[in-house]
This record gives C-alpha cells, structure tokens and sequence, in this order.
C-alpha cells in the first residue's frame, strides 16, 4: 500500500513518462481519441525485476488504416510494451527503447505528420 505522498510521486512519474510517450505521437492522432496508459506492475515470479513499467496505446477504430505506418495496432488496437525499470527510473531514452520504429519515425518528423 501507497501513502498519499507515495500516490503523488508516482502520479508525477506517469505524467512524465506518458509525455515521452505522446511526444512521438503526432498530435493529430491524438485528438483522434488515442488514449496513452502508463502503470508500474510488481512481479513475484522468481528472475523477474521486482517492478516495472507497463505502456498500453489504445488507437481509435476509424477504418483508415493504420495512422502511423508500420505500426499494425494503429489501425483501430492497442499497442503494448514494457520497461524492466520502476516508473521513478524511466528515462526518455526508455521509453524510445522500447517503441517501434513507426513512433520514433513519427517523432522526428515533427507535428507535422498528416494522418490518412
């Protein structure tokens, strides 16, 4: 169990790394209704890292095809992946890690990005 303080620290941590995450999102998919969830999950299975970070991006089904190219889950499913660290230690750098080519692609072309 979390103490309040505890709660917030972590709220701050989710607020950050869902940043990093809709930073390599153009902006124009979001406001299609892309919904981006973070979580710290804790393993008890023996050789497993005691916490670590979750990432779901839920894309909305608009029958466009896929909103970001290559990323199949863009056209209409969630993408999921994990980080092997605690929210408190996620770094940009991680989370670009742990994202396909298609978001990073996305990322460096800017806001710019015009959606099917």
């Amino acid at each position: 169990m979390f103490s309040a303080n505890e709660n917030l620290i972590l709220r701050e941590h989710k607020r950050r790394v869902v940043s990093y995450i809709e930073d390599t999102i153009p902006e124009e998919i979001l406001d299609l209704g892309t919904n981006v969830m973070v979580m710290q999950t804790a393993c008890r299975t023996p050789g497993c890292v005691p916490l670590e970070t979750v990432i779901a991006i839920v894309f909305p089904r608009l029958n466009k095809g896929e909103l970001l190219p290559g990323i199949k889950e863009s056209d209409g499913g969630t993408f999921k992946t994990n980080i092997l660290l605690p929210l408190s230690e996620v770094a940009r750098d991680d989370v670009l890690d742990a994202l396909p080519p298609g978001f990073k692609e996305a990322e460096r072309l800017g806001r710019g990005f015009v959606c099917n």
